[in-house]
């Protein structure tokens, strides 16, 4: 058995300066959340959900199982411009463990391209879900609920209270 096999989630998130610009949750069982693409200077509404669609196996699958070897904290320095912080945090239910930290400057060397890889994949992988997750909201912010009627339309000789 692999260490990916042991693994069922996975945390991506980018932060710039004070601000979280990306977050990423990602579970085997379908649930996903995200909030953000990246950039710092938008507002993105966190979104939380299920799917069936795969997207932590798909994730996962851009993931060499050679790179859990280099798990750890890294530091590309100078530092230059606003402080950056990217960190990829897998887990799993048995109490695994590895993950990636990664901390440079807006403006310097950023992070090493096999674990900026993972991060701009796990947004291309979960890009189609958030942004119709986005959808839905804004669809919901201006028309109201969707609330879809099961049964007949209520009598209105009733009250609203009786429901016999």
């Amino acid at each position: 058995m692999s260490y990916k096999d042991k693994l069922d989630n996975c945390l991506v998130s980018l932060d710039v300066g004070d601000k979280n610009a990306l977050f990423i949750v990602l579970m085997k069982d379908g649930t996903i959340c995200r909030r953000g693409n990246g950039n710092p200077e938008k507002e993105f509404e966190l979104l939380k959900g299920y799917s069936g669609l795969q997207h932590y196996q798909a994730f996962m699958m851009t993931v060499s199982e050679e790179l859990f070897a280099y798990s750890g904290v890294f530091e590309q320095t100078p530092i230059v411009g606003r402080p950056c912080k990217m960190m990829i945090v897998f887990s799993g239910p048995g109490g695994e463990e590895a993950g990636f930290k990664v901390n440079y400057g807006e403006d310097s060397k950023g992070p090493p391209r096999e674990i900026a890889e993972l991060l701009v994949n796990a947004v291309k992988i979960t890009d189609p879900w958030y942004e119709q997750e986005r959808q839905k909201l804004v669809s919901h912010i201006v028309h109201g609920p969707q609330i879809s009627q099961i049964g007949h339309a209520p009598d209105p000789k009733k009250k609203w209270w009786k429901v016999w």
